[in-house]
């Protein structure tokens, strides 16, 4: 047995030689690719999913609010999860009443400051997890149930690439071994973990309501007021209410110039680093 990288003192199983190769191959791949950088960490998630069985994943750039222990999206790419699961994702997160019971202990092990992959039953219990509203309403109902989730620390506290693979519900829990793959392959990509995160690194979207916070991770993914509506099953005036509330907050006038500020560093609207 060996100390984890990423906890000392606790054990977790060694990883076959079969598993190195793996991961050797699927970086060699990434590393080759003539992709951009959406494509590639597309590349990589979709790789590690087939390495630990996974059936969905999120690949999200987040701030945290210590305070509130609450995790906010500002960059959030997916695959193999349906609209309707993605969206109980970030309800979960953002709910106060209840909130997820994994919210406060990730956030304690997150202010160590270190890179650290935990598996569902690393987080919170079973009585904890199958008891809460929230876990009911936004992952159980909409069919998600265990999660492998790798925090990776950015250039300053409380913003984190933030890596979440899941299962359906009926499946078992993810192994220590697959979370074990996990952790080393990410800690590989350094690069690639920084890579599109906004020139403000989120600052301002604590100020908005867990609502508003939610209608932004959506208007960033591009998604269209009666998509928002429908998904989040309100009113398209209430989307379009909040939407200038958000856009007043980043002092911008459309849903274009709104995802340009957070998918393209500045927004357009500072001077490029550098400029002659």
């Amino acid at each position: 047995m060996s100390t984890p990288i990423d906890d000392p003192g606790r054990s977790t199983p060694n990883v076959a030689e079969a598993d190195v190769r793996a991961i050797v191959r699927l970086l060699a791949e990434v590393a080759v690719s003539q992709g951009d950088h959406p494509a590639r960490k597309r590349q990589v998630m979709e790789g590690l999913s087939q390495l630990v069985q996974a059936d969905g994943w999120l690949w999200t750039m987040t701030k945290v609010d210590f305070p509130t222990n609450t995790p906010i999206s500002i960059g959030l790419l997916h695959g193999g999860l349906t609209d309707e699961q993605v969206t109980g994702w970030i309800e979960a997160g953002q709910s106060i009443s209840p909130p997820s019971p994994d919210s406060v202990p990730l956030t304690d092990i997150l202010r160590k400051g270190r890179h650290f992959t935990r598996t569902r039953q690393q987080v919170v219990s079973d009585k904890e997890w199958y008891e809460s509203a929230n876990v009911r309403r936004n992952r159980l109902e909409r069919g998600i149930d265990h999660f492998l989730y790798s925090i990776y620390p950015l250039d300053e506290p409380g913003v984190i690439s933030a890596i979440g693979m899941f299962r359906h519900t009926g499946r078992e829990p993810f192994s220590l071994r697959e979370s074990r793959i996990a952790h080393i392959l990410l800690s590989e990509i350094d690069w690639l973990h920084r890579i599109e995160m906004p020139e403000n690194k989120g600052d301002g979207v604590p100020q908005l309501t867990p609502r508003q916070r939610t209608v932004l991770i959506m208007l960033i993914e591009g998604r269209s007021t009666k998509e928002i509506a429908k998904l989040l099953h309100i009113t398209e005036y209430t989307v379009k209410d909040h939407a200038k509330a958000i856009y007043k907050q980043f002092k911008v006038s459309s849903q274009i110039a709104l995802i340009s500020r957070f998918r393209r560093g500045n927004g357009g609207d500072m001077p490029a680093r550098n400029a002659p």
